[in-house]
């Protein structure tokens, strides 16, 4: 039996650390599901093929922001990679950095949606 310590671990998340900021468990699933669900992944990589490079800046900025606030480190730390990227005009790397931070995306809204 997997126990929720071992699915949060299972994407790179400590439970620990969840748990301690937020103690009701199901409202902050609530709450990442409806992150996961910002409308600002789904355009982020359309934006980046556009080379519409200031509005993926600004999406990034926010999304990396929330990814802190709501621990998970993860996916902060790629966002963080793909918006320094933007930042300092770095675009060789931005599409490898975007698909990093696409893959833990998925790893983690599979542990919330499944």
């Amino acid at each position: 039996m997997i126990t929720m310590k071992n699915k949060y671990a299972s994407c790179g998340l400590n439970y620990d650390i969840i748990l301690e900021k937020y103690p009701n468990i199901s409202e902050y699933e609530e709450i990442v599901n409806a992150y996961l669900a910002d409308e600002f992944f789904a355009d982020l990589e359309g934006m980046l093929d556009t080379e519409d490079y200031a509005m993926a800046k600004d999406a990034t900025k926010g999304l990396y922001i929330l990814a802190s606030e709501l621990c998970l480190f993860p996916l902060y730390e790629r966002l963080l990679e793909v918006y320094e990227d933007l930042e300092y005009e770095t675009y060789g790397d931005i599409m490898t950095h975007y698909a990093d931070m696409r893959e833990i995306y998925e790893r983690i809204r599979s542990i919330f949606y499944a």
